[in-house]
């Protein structure tokens, strides 16, 4: 009898979870989505120390990217 009820509960919470994602699915809106999406930036690497920086942060200088003044002048 146990054995009957556990693998009710069980079933019970996995029907649960289902449900729940779906409904999470159903909420999501394309607009949603571009939005986050527009959201998104690349990162670019620094030629002088190799750290990763958005691209909208960094400096270009000979299609070479850098994060501060002072790696563009030690580099050059």
């Amino acid at each position: 009898m146990w054995k009957l009820i556990f693998w009710a509960i069980v079933i019970g919470l996995v029907i649960q979870v289902i449900k729940r994602n779906l409904n999470a699915k159903a909420y999501r809106t394309p607009e949603r989505d571009k939005r986050e999406e527009a959201n998104i930036e690349s990162m670019v690497e620094c030629e002088q120390c190799h750290v990763h920086l958005p691209r909208s942060e960094a400096f270009l200088v000979e299609g070479k990217f850098y994060c501060s003044k002072a790696h563009i002048k030690s580099d050059v």
